[in-house]
């Protein structure tokens, strides 16, 4: 697959928030990409689009050596790059037919494959195991939310406004059929969709809310908000919180869609909020971060600043609170009143989602190298150079 170059139109948007902040961003053809952890396995995905997958099961001891290679990169050739990509791959395995699959990892890239003849492929499905591909597929439009997997059924949002389902095989690898493709939203969809009791839940550029029946495509409702949305919206019971560009996260009614209340922050709601079942926390693009109750009050005394403005879903730890953001910082903070307890600086931007396991978060910057750092002993384990 020929890797060219795109401008994600990411830049217009970022523009007048980050010139403060950072000066002057340009973001280029690389992406940020992300990464999944399952048992002792951490699956990385730099934002050129080159996959690799690490035996992290040494990271709970005292050992603070580099881990492992367990394969890759995928794909191994560097002319055949995926291309640029801007989301975490999804992980895992489905049934279908009376069959089961093995654990699979699906990468989306920010390539149109039916708008460019040197794209083959813009979804790509990879053994979990072996690194080797399954099958790759066409999607119209780029991809920049992460795929969702719905029992065996694969949700791609697209630019073109698109929610295009593929109905996968336990054969991992046989070419998947398409199960639906009947919904076109009201604009861009940056968003990944987030599935709960068989709906999918996303947000557009054009300042939507929708909900959508995972089975057949059908709509099911949506709500018009005063900003568009790019993180992928947060459902618990029967609330969606979203954040949005206009400074505020709204909390819905999950079946009707209906406004229970917003909360208006500092600056845009970038980055998806995150939540330990009684309190919501966002961060936004000015850099605060926030503790809110379900009913929309704050939590803490006061938001806590950070370094930077924070593009990547904070994480939350047993008793603490991990953001990573634009000013190549990571911050952990107590979730009782949001003092920093710690801390550290990995060389370049942060802007993809983190994972951790135990007391671990790992995390890929900018430049594609991927940090452990161990929460608890507040050190950084290793780092692990995509590229190399």
């Amino acid at each position: 697959m020929k890797r060219r170059t795109q401008w994600i139109p990411i830049l217009v948007l970022l523009l007048l928030p980050l010139l403060a902040a950072c000066g002057l961003n340009r973001f280029g053809a690389d992406g940020w990409a992300g990464l999944t952890i399952q048992d002792n396995t951490l699956y990385a995905v730099s934002g050129e689009g080159r996959v690799i997958a690490l035996d992290i099961s040494r990271d709970s001891s005292d050992s603070r050596g580099n881990p492992s290679r367990i394969w890759g990169p995928f794909p191994s050739d560097d002319d055949d790059e995926l291309g640029a990509v801007y989301a975490a791959p999804a992980l895992g395995a489905y049934s279908s037919g009376g069959g089961s699959s093995a654990q699979s990892i699906f990468v989306a890239t920010y390539e149109d494959a039916e708008g460019d003849d040197d794209i083959a492929a813009n979804l790509i499905s990879v053994d979990a195991t072996t690194g080797i591909q399954n099958w790759g597929a066409e999607v119209p439009g780029e991809v920049v939310g992460s795929p969702t997997l719905v029992g065996n059924t694969l949700v791609v949002t697209t630019t073109d406004g698109l929610l295009y389902a593929l109905a996968l095989e336990a054969d991992e690898r046989a070419l998947p059929r398409t199960a639906w493709r009947n919904f076109e939203a009201d604009g861009e969809i940056w968003s990944a969709a987030t599935a709960s009791n068989g709906t999918l839940y996303f947000g557009t550029l054009e300042h939507t809310v929708y909900a959508v029946n995972a089975e057949d495509g059908e709509d099911l409702w949506s709500r018009k908000v005063d900003g568009g949305v790019v993180g992928s919206p947060l459902v618990l019971g029967n609330t969606v919180y979203v954040g949005t560009l206009d400074r505020n996260i709204y909390a819905l009614d999950s079946v009707t869609g209906d406004l229970k209340w917003k909360f208006s922050g500092d600056n845009w709601f970038w980055a998806s909020p995150v939540t330990d079942g009684t309190t919501i926390y966002a961060a936004t693009l000015g850099g605060a971060v926030y503790a809110i109750d379900l009913t929309g009050r704050e939590v803490w005394s006061s938001p806590t600043k950070v370094s930077g403005p924070v593009l990547a879903s904070p994480l939350i730890l047993s008793n603490t609170l991990v953001v990573a953001t634009d000013a190549k910082q990571v911050h952990q903070l107590s979730l009782v009143d949001g003092r920093e307890e710690w801390a550290i600086s990995v060389g370049e931007k942060v802007r993809a989602g983190m994972a951790s396991q135990d007391e671990r978060v790992y995390l890929i910057d900018n430049d594609g190298v991927v940090h452990a750092l161990d929460a608890e002993r507040r050190i950084e384990l290793w780092t692990y150079d995509t590229d190399q």
